[in-house]
C-alpha cells in the first residue's frame, strides 16, 4: 500500500510538472486509470511475468502481448482478471500482490487491503490487525476465512455447515469454539468417518453418547457414568461414581458428600436424613431410581405404611414377600392388610393411590395367604376384585375355583412347592436349594417333612405338568431394576476438544476460496478524462 501510494503521488507530480504529454500509448494507459511512464513500465514488467507462470487462450495472449507493446486494449483489465482466475490460489495472491505493487488501479480500495491481508500466510486474530472494519464484509468464502481465524466477520451457521464435511476436523474445532456452529446444527452428520462423528456429538450432544459409543472414542468418564446408571458395582477406583455406587449399597462415605455439587448435597442430605425415619419429600420417593438407595438406608422397625406413597407400599410388598419365602406368614399377613387399605385407597382425583400392577400383586399376595386357613371364598373375593389389572390375576382365580370345587381330602396343599422352598416361582435351581436346606435343617423334622413334600410335589410336575398358583406375577415388582438415578450426578459436561491447535495448513481451503473471492473486488471502466484525481 505504501509502494501504491508513493507511485501514485509520483504520477501526479509529472502530471503537474508537464511530464505527461499527449502520447497516444500514455493516453491508453490513462484511459484505463494508469498514470506516469514509471507505473506503466512497471505494470508492463509485472503483466509480463504474470504470462510467464499461466496459460491464457491464444487471442487473450495476442490482445496482451499487442498492449504490452503499443497501445493497450480497453479489454485488458477484463483479460488479467480472467488470467488471474486461473492461478492457483498461492500464486494468485503473490501475482496480484506483484500487480498491485507495480500500480495497477483495477480493484476497489477495500479489495486492495484485502490483498494486502492475504499477504500474511496466516493472519489470524490477534496476531495481526485488520486494515479497516470494512474487510470483514464480503461474500461468503471471505467472510468464513476471517471467522475460522477468530476475526469477527459475521457468518450464518448454516454458511459454516457447507463447509464442514471439507475442513479439518480442528478447524471444526475451531468453528465450535467461536461458537459458529453448536448441537442444534448437527455438525456430526456432515462428517463421513464413524469415529469423528462420534467426537462431534460428544463435543456438542453428550446426552446423546451411549455407553457402547463413549468406549469407541475412549471417554473414560462417560463410561464410569453409563456404568453407573446401569447398575455396575464399581469396587475398583475412587472416583465419585466409585462412591455413589457404595452408597446405594448402603455404605457412607463423608467424603462423597463433600465430592457433590451444591444441588447434590441437599439432596444427599435429604435421603440420609430420611432414612432415620422412613419419611422423604415428593420428589425423592418419586423417582425410582433412587428406591434401591432408601431401601438400602432404611430398615424398618415396624410395620410400614403404605399409604405414605409407592415406594412405602413397594418396600412393604417385598418385605412381605421375603417373609413369605422364609415361612413367616404371622409377619406378613399384618403388613398385607395394611396393603390391601392402600389399594383400594383413592388419590383424591378419582384415582387409586397405587397403579393397577401394585394392586394386582398385593391382592395376588393377601389371596395366597388366605389359603393357609382355607379362605378361599375370602381368597376368590379378592382377586375378583383385581381381576382386571393383570392377566395372570385370572389365572390365579381360576386356579381358585377349580381347587374349590374339590373337597378338601381332594385338595393339594395350599403353598407353592417353590415358595415353600425359598425361590421364587419357576426357579430352575430349586433342586441345589432344596439340597443346601436339608444340610441346614439336619435336625429339624418338620422344616424337613415340609421341604421334601415341596421335591415331591416338583420332581412330580415335571413328569406330569402342574398348574401352581403364581407369586409374583411379575418378578419386577418385587426386585427393582439395577438401573440408578442420575439425581446425585454432577450435570453432563461436553467432551473437551481433543484436536490440537489448528495448523496454517489446516486452513487452504477457505483460504483458497477467500483468495478466489478477491476477483470480486476488481472494479475498473474506461476513463475519459485522463488525469486521475486524488482518489484514483
Amino acid at each position: 500500500m505504501a509502494a501504491w501510494r508513493s507511485k501514485r503521488n509520483a504520477r501526479l507530480a509529472a502530471i503537474r510538472d508537464g511530464i505527461v504529454g499527449t502520447d497516444p500509448v500514455a493516453e491508453g494507459w490513462a484511459a484505463l486509470g494508469v498514470h506516469g511512464g514509471d507505473t506503466i513500465g512497471e505494470l508492463r514488467r509485472a503483466i509480463s511475468a504474470m504470462l510467464d507462470d499461466s496459460a491464457p487462450p491464444a487471442e487473450d495472449l495476442e490482445t496482451i502481448r499487442r498492449s504490452l507493446e503499443g497501445v493497450p486494449a480497453p479489454s485488458l483489465p477484463t483479460i488479467v482478471k480472467s488470467v488471474l482466475a486461473t492461478l492457483p490460489p498461492r500464486l494468485l495472491i503473490k501475482t496480484l500482490g506483484d500487480l498491485l505493487q507495480a500500480g495497477m488501479p483495477w480493484i476497489t480500495d477495500v479489495g486492495r487491503r484485502k490483498a494486502q491481508l492475504l499477504s500474511f500466510e496466516h493472519p489470524l486474530a490477534g496476531a495481526v490487525r485488520l486494515p479497516g472494519d470494512d474487510v470483514l464484509e464480503g461474500i461468503a468464502e471471505w467472510r468464513l476465512y476471517l471467522a475460522a481465524l477468530g476475526h469477527p466477520a459475521r457468518v450464518r451457521a448454516a454458511e459454516v455447515m457447507l463447509v464442514v464435511p471439507e475442513v479439518s476436523l480442528s478447524v471444526v474445532d475451531d468453528f465450535i469454539d467461536l461458537g459458529l456452529i453448536g448441537h442444534r446444527d448437527r455438525p456430526w452428520l456432515e462428517r463421513h468417518a464413524p469415529d469423528e462423528s462420534l467426537y462431534l456429538r460428544a463435543r456438542l450432544a453428550p446426552d446423546s453418547i451411549e455407553r457402547q459409543d463413549a468406549a469407541v472414542i475412549r471417554w473414560t468418564e462417560m463410561e464410569r457414568r453409563h456404568a453407573f446408571l446401569d447398575g455396575d458395582e464399581l469396587f475398583d477406583g475412587d472416583d465419585l461414581f466409585s462412591l455413589l455406587a457404595a452408597f446405594w449399597r448402603g455404605e457412607t462415605d463423608i467424603t462423597l458428600r463433600t465430592r457433590l455439587s451444591s444441588g447434590g448435597r441437599t439432596l444427599y442430605d435429604e435421603i440420609t436424613v430420611g432414612a432415620q425415619t422412613g419419611r422423604w419429600p415428593e420428589h425423592v420417593v418419586t423417582d425410582r431410581g433412587l428406591w434401591p438407595l432408601l431401601a438400602a438406608h432404611w430398615t424398618p422397625s415396624d410395620s410400614i405404611n403404605p399409604k405414605l406413597s409407592e415406594f412405602h407400599a413397594w418396600r412393604a410388598l417385598y418385605n412381605c414377600y421375603r417373609w413369605i419365602l422364609m415361612g413367616w406368614f404371622d409377619r406378613a399377613k399384618p403388613q398385607v392388610e395394611r396393603l390391601l387399605e392402600a389399594s383400594n385407597e383413592t388419590d383424591g382425583k378419582r384415582g387409586r393411590l397405587l397403579p393397577d400392577a401394585m394392586r394386582a400383586e398385593i391382592h395376588t399376595m393377601a389371596a395366597y395367604l388366605a389359603q393357609e386357613n382355607n379362605e378361599l371364598e375370602f381368597a376368590i373375593k379378592l382377586l375378583e376384585m383385581a381381576q382386571d389389572t393383570h392377566p395372570e390375576v385370572r389365572e390365579n382365580l381360576r386356579r381358585l375355583r377349580e381347587r374349590r370345587a374339590l373337597t378338601v381330602n381332594n385338595r393339594d396343599h395350599w403353598e407353592n412347592p417353590y415358595l415353600m422352598l425359598g425361590v421364587p416361582h419357576g426357579d430352575p435351581g430349586w433342586e441345589d436349594q432344596w439340597r443346601n436346606l436339608r444340610k441346614q435343617l439336619d435336625h429339624d423334622i418338620d422344616r424337613l417333612t415340609h421341604i421334601n413334600a415341596a421335591k415331591r410335589r416338583l420332581m412330580h410336575a415335571e413328569r406330569n405338568g402342574a398348574d401352581f398358583y403364581v407369586l409374583p406375577l411379575e418378578e419386577s415388582s418385587i426386585h427393582l431394576s439395577r438401573e440408578r438415578s442420575a439425581a446425585l450426578l454432577p450435570p453432563l459436561e461436553t467432551l473437551q476438544r481433543r484436536t490440537p491447535q489448528s495448523r496454517p495448513g489446516d486452513f487452504d481451503l477457505l483460504r483458497e476460496n477467500a483468495t478466489r473471492s478477491l476477483l470480486d473486488d476488481f472494479e475498473f471502466s474506461i476513463s475519459k478524462n485522463t488525469e486521475p484525481s486524488d482518489e484514483a
